[in-house]
């Protein structure tokens, strides 16, 4: 399974990376800006992303709606990862808006546990 990370904190990623790996044969690339990842989703098929929601210069949103542009994208499945208390209005008001824009099947609050992040990878996959 091929799947990417979209987070500009490289050590999110990472660590991400090396406990998914250690689950499972997933294939996983990184790319630490939306402007990245959409160059790596044209080249490449992934089956899932984790995309952060608040990184610089090109939000996750941002991404997000470029994926809806494309029929090939917005299928693509998306766990969205944020700082923000899940329980807060501004995070619901931007999930209204990814929803609208992107195919989302989970949602992280950061930290979370490798049992959270495993269970999210397979509600999203199902």
């Amino acid at each position: 399974m091929k799947i990417l990370i979209v987070d500009d904190d490289k050590n999110s990623t990472v660590t991400m990376k090396a406990l998914l790996i250690s689950q499972a044969d997933y294939e996983i690339d990184i790319a630490t800006s939306g402007m990245k990842a959409l160059d790596m989703i044209k080249e490449k098929e992934y089956e899932l992303i984790f995309l952060d929601i608040m990184m610089p210069d090109f939000s996750g949103l941002d991404f997000a709606k470029k994926m809806s542009e494309s029929d090939l994208l917005k299928n693509i499945p998306v766990i969205i990862s944020s700082a923000l208390p899940i329980s807060s209005d501004e995070l619901k008001t931007m999930l209204d808006d990814f929803k609208k824009n992107c195919n989302v099947k989970g949602i992280l609050e950061k930290p979370f546990s490798l049992d959270k992040m495993l269970e999210e990878v397979k509600k999203a996959l199902n």
